[in-house]
């Protein structure tokens, strides 16, 4: 056991230790580590990359999201949302080519990510941002997303009028439920159940839904009309890639792409390729497999199986 996962474990002992005090306590607490984002890294290149952007910063919730947008004003929106832990830094290798096509790239930091203000991030939290984002924007013509942005994305999604959805939209190693992801950073920090059922008591408390209600793979049925390529590495050890699967189970007309490598981030060079050219031209990578109404939506990926292959959780927290 590295460091890292070490430090995360000896939280979790800290966390099981109060939960013989007060279990509720023990419970908020959890859910408060769980929406605390890791110290931003903003590396220099980053910020050079950030630098050259026009900004339209907001507040939400009395905090300032930094908005960043490259390409012409009046060019066919790019929405881009990244997973826990980036900074907006992270689309600078796809930025040139899609400003060279004509296209206004827009992208943001949520809070305690890059630029952003300090503060505690949850997923209605981050759907919320990327509405009103959208809503400035006028909707999008395209969406490139990854991880824990994509997953809210979907749901920001079902929450606006079509005009507002893209015709196309490049899904980069995204969760199919939430459940899931708590259960993975309860395993990983070795919680009791008693302080799982606080936290899923604390959930239910702040949004009036049961986790089993943020159904990601679910709600996609609803954008049959946006065409989606669906990338994933099958050796992904955060965000397993059943998560995909499922996904793309549900997604009517979707298409799904194993790639060569990649890990989470999917940063490589013909990863990079293969998103621009969906997103520009509508290609499908060589080898995808294609929704056409003949698959059977997955159950639910609540298994020992996917715990135990889930282990860099504590990467994004330490």
């Amino acid at each position: 056991m590295n460091l890292r996962k070490l430090l995360f474990k000896s939280l979790g002992t800290g966390l099981n230790a109060y939960s013989y005090l007060s279990p509720k306590k023990a419970g908020d607490l959890t859910f408060k580590v769980f929406a605390s984002p890791p110290t931003p890294r903003i590396r220099p290149k980053e910020k050079d990359f950030l630098d050259t952007a026009e900004r339209l910063d907001f507040k939400y919730e009395g905090k300032n999201i930094p908005v960043y947008a490259w390409g012409p004003a009046d060019g066919p929106v790019v929405f881009c949302a990244y997973g826990w832990g980036y900074n907006a830094g992270r689309w600078r290798h796809y930025v040139p080519a899609l400003v060279e096509a004509g296209k206004r790239v827009v992208a943001f930091d949520p809070i305690g990510h890059g630029n952003a203000d300090k503060g505690t991030l949850h997923f209605p939290a981050m759907v919320g941002i990327e509405r009103a984002i959208l809503k400035m924007t006028d909707g999008c013509e395209l969406a490139l997303v990854h991880s824990f942005g994509g997953g809210c994305l979907v749901e920001a999604l079902i929450g606006l009028p079509q005009k507002y959805h893209p015709k196309r939209m490049c899904v980069l190693a995204v969760l199919s439920e939430v459940k899931w992801l708590f259960l993975v950073f309860a395993k990983t920090l070795g919680l009791r159940p008693v302080v799982f059922r606080e936290l899923e008591n604390h959930i239910k408390g702040l949004t009036g839904r049961r986790l089993e209600d943020f159904d990601i793979a679910a709600s996609t049925q609803q954008l049959a009309h946006v065409q989606a390529l669906i990338i994933h590495d099958p050796k992904d050890t955060v965000t397993t890639f059943r998560n995909s699967e499922r996904n793309h189970s549900y997604w009517p007309g979707s298409a799904l792409y194993r790639s060569n490598g990649g890990g989470h981030n999917l940063g490589t060079p013909e990863i990079t390729h293969n998103v621009l050219d969906f997103l520009l031209n509508g290609t499908l990578p060589e080898g995808v497999t294609v929704n056409r109404g003949d698959l059977q939506p997955l159950p639910a990926i609540v298994t020992q199986e996917d715990l135990i292959v889930s282990g860099g959780v504590s990467d994004y927290y330490t």
